[in-house]
């Protein structure tokens, strides 16, 4: 068990008291009851609040906004090309395109553009308590999109 547990237990526990006991004014007259019914519910309620904050905090943490590919938005702002990488991916868009539509649709890889591997800097994230390097990596057969992977580097 780690130190910190009880004191923020505590600190959702007794707020938790405190309304518990406020609500129940309305139904139980007898104060005694309604101190013992609010302890009660206090002891069952702090642990449930107490992981609710807990895969709050880390949904916050991890969250990465996503929106529909944007051919404008993506030559503009590069920083923030991850965010439209999964629309990209899953609205098969790119499968199937010549290596000058690709070029048209979202412009020049920063890699090598004589191979058939284009990678393109999608910018970075957040990763938790760290970073997360995001890019998109295009494979042509025969002059034509035939695989569109993205790649992740935490850090």
């Amino acid at each position: 068990m780690s130190a910190e547990l009880p004191f923020i237990s505590l600190i959702i526990s007794i707020p938790t008291f405190f309304l518990l006991r406020w609500i129940l004014k309305r139904f139980l007259k007898d104060k005694k009851t309604r101190n013992w019914t609010s302890l009660i519910g206090t002891i069952i309620i702090t642990p449930i609040l107490y992981y609710c904050l807990i895969i709050a905090f880390f949904s916050y943490l991890f969250y990465e906004p996503q929106y529909d590919f944007e051919k404008e938005r993506w030559l503009s702002d590069k920083n923030s090309r991850f965010e439209m990488r999964d629309n990209l991916i899953k609205s098969r868009i790119l499968n199937g395109k010549t290596k000058s539509e690709i070029v048209e649709l979202i412009g020049k890889s920063e890699g090598d553009d004589s191979t058939d591997i284009w990678t393109y800097n999608l910018g970075m994230s957040g990763a938790g308590f760290g970073w997360q390097f995001n890019s998109l990596q295009l494979t042509f057969k025969n002059g034509k999109v035939a695989d569109v992977k993205k790649q992740e580097i935490v850090d």
